[in-house]
């Protein structure tokens, strides 16, 4: 079941007066007697609400102690091992369940498999129990999904929801599931179909209009995203997700003080929450306020745990953040703190950024950002020729227009398959350094080849020229005539 689920089961006034009664008897030193089930609430509310685990773990001993074959409280204590890391000790107690075609002892083995990256035995074992389920079938499916969704792995249950769809293609659930198995995927438009059945049926859910506004944001419809982030707010105008997407879609379009506004909103709601700092962190650095953004990426590290999936990028912004203040020692440190904690480190991969060659350009270690270049032509030899592109072209972004030259007549000398681009950014230095015959031959060649780059580099110095006339425009402004017709 959905966390969100839970979750609004405890505001519920059923589980309230559940709560009441345990607490009251507690403060009363009275012995109290309840379901299994019940207590099994109280303790997940401890956990999950408060994240007491020492009042949950008392609350489930005095379940086991009064229902000592009840499968909720059995599956609570496992849970509880799992998510503390030690599986050994929780498939032991799912083992030890008696009733083990209950749903809840089924979902619990096949997120054990989930953790231990056994994504394709989960999902054949829950397909075998979906043949054995009487009733509520569709739930059954529901729920498996989110054993995956839990755990990013989209793919697998997209697999539930295909079988949920075919059961059930009308059901509000069912276009609830999918929508949020797309977004994960970045299929945001399939996603935005469901979610317009969805706001059909319910114009006023929040999370609804907030999937809205994620996928328009993701396809950089951002007035279709705004639009949406709008409505969610007219429900609810203090909703945190709905002004973490609104700040996020700001920073997206350049409005980096609307957005560092809201993220002051978002970091006094929730002071705790690492996200919100590291966002406001990327406005205030594209404000050049880079002390005000240091502080803040800097408390995002505070509060970010071991667990935290944003390590790597706080680690990234404390870099850059620390490159722009000019200490490229702590901006090294912190790019190596960040390598070590990448996944896709180990599967060989380079980072197309090559950050630290950006800190090295930034702090005119021209010498040194060779050298980093260099170094991963020779950790990577079958991209070299990829790298030393990239290499050249954030040299390029810094304005190290001689070594740009000399590295990109390079590669235009020596490789067959040259990007269009090359010839863009080649014009663009060789102007740059009045060398403006080259400079001419250079933009011809990208004129030719399309490059995508052409209109966005020249657009300051020719302002609306279209790249097809920019040579003539460039020729006549060297030499005072327009080039003979050929």
């Amino acid at each position: 079941m959905r966390l969100d689920d839970d979750l609004k089961y405890f505001e519920e006034p059923e589980f309230k007066e559940i709560l009441d009664h345990y607490e009251r008897a507690r403060a009363a030193g009275q012995s109290v007697y309840m379901d299994a089930e019940d207590l099994t609430d109280v303790a997940e509310y401890y956990a999950m609400v408060l994240q007491n685990n020492e009042l949950a773990d008392e609350v489930i001993d005095l379940a086991l102690h009064l229902h000592p074959d009840a499968v909720d409280p059995q599956i609570f204590k496992a849970r509880q091992y799992m998510l503390n890391d030690n599986p050994t000790s929780a498939l032991a107690i799912c083992d030890a369940i008696e009733d083990q075609g209950h749903r809840e002892v089924i979902f619990l083995r096949a997120e054990l498999m989930v953790r231990q990256e056994e994504c394709e035995e989960a999902t054949n074992f829950l397909l075998s129990a979906v043949e054995k389920q009487t009733e509520d079938v569709d739930y059954f499916l529901y729920d498996s999904a989110y054993i995956f969704i839990d755990y990013s792995q989209f793919d697998w249950a997209h697999v539930f929801a295909i079988k949920l769809e075919q059961m059930a293609p009308e059901w509000y659930k069912t276009w609830e599931l999918q929508a949020d198995i797309l977004l994960g995927l970045g299929n945001n438009r399939a996603a935005l179909s469901y979610v317009g059945r969805m706001l059909d049926v319910d114009p006023f859910s929040i999370e609804t209009w907030n999937w809205s506004a994620e996928a328009h944001s993701n396809l950089g419809n951002f007035t279709k995203a705004i639009e949406a982030v709008e409505y969610a707010l007219a429900v609810e105008p203090d909703n945190e997700r709905a002004l973490q997407l609104k700040a996020w879609i700001l920073l997206q379009q350049g409005n980096c003080k609307e957005a560092h506004d809201i993220y002051l909103q978002l970091e006094e709601a929730n002071p705790t929450c690492e996200n919100h700092w590291m966002y406001d962190s990327y406005a205030l650095l594209d404000m050049e306020m880079t002390e005000q953004a240091y502080t803040a990426i800097k408390q995002a590290e505070v509060l970010a745990d071991e667990d935290s999936d944003e390590k790597v990028a706080i680690y990234e912004q404390v870099a850059q953040v620390a490159s722009r203040r000019g200490d490229v020692n702590e901006a090294l440190a912190y790019l190596r703190k960040a390598e070590q904690n990448k996944a896709a480190n180990k599967a060989g991969v380079w980072d197309e950024r090559m950050l630290p060659v950006r800190v090295y350009a930034e702090n005119e270690c021209l010498a040194d950002a060779m050298h980093a270049i260099r170094s991963l032509m020779e950790a990577f030899p079958d991209n070299a020729v990829d790298i030393y592109y990239q290499g050249a072209t954030i040299l390029f972004d810094y304005s190290y227009f001689d070594t740009v030259v000399s590295m990109l007549s390079g590669i235009v000398e020596n490789d067959d398959a040259v990007k269009p681009d090359v010839y863009a950014i080649l014009a663009y230095a060789q102007m740059s350094l009045n060398n403006h015959t080259e400079a001419l031959k250079n933009i011809r060649k990208a004129v030719d080849a399309n490059a995508p780059s052409l209109a966005d580099l020249f657009c300051d110095k020719f302002p609306n020229v279209k790249p097809s006339e920019l040579y003539d425009y460039y020729f006549y402004q060297v030499f005072g005539h327009w080039p003979e017709a050929n």
